[in-house]
């Protein structure tokens, strides 16, 4: 089971609801809207899980996937996306076993927390 997790995603709305829901299932959450933001806690807490937008400003999230598996290699990684073709985007990352799997917005509550106890 996964104690703390990241979130970052750049819509406040997404973001911070996740965080509360997660909270609420007794996960110790750290979150923000501000990829950067995201790249300094990566460098600074050693996360079980993290969820990342994949299109924010700035840094996307392949760009934070790449930070946490170089911090933490066992720190398992979803990609959150409302877009279409966000499986072609992660073919590779997906192939080299570097994602736990993507997640599609907008989530199924139950599924996404199945998923996250299931850990996979």
């Amino acid at each position: 089971m996964y104690n703390k997790i990241l979130i970052v995603d750049d819509d406040p709305g997404v973001c911070n609801s996740l965080a509360l829901l997660l909270r609420g299932e007794k996960y110790c959450v750290d979150n923000t809207t501000d990829s950067g933001e995201g790249a300094i806690l990566i460098k600074k807490n050693k996360y079980d899980l993290c969820l990342f937008d994949y299109k924010m400003k700035g840094l996307n999230g392949l760009d934070l996937l790449k930070m946490t598996k170089e911090a933490n290699p066992l720190c398992s990684v979803f990609i959150i996306s409302a877009m279409l073709n966000i499986d072609e985007l992660c073919k590779k990352e997906i192939k080299a076993g570097l994602l736990a799997g993507i997640i599609s917005k907008p989530f199924d509550v139950e599924a996404l927390l199945q998923r996250i106890a299931e850990g996979a």
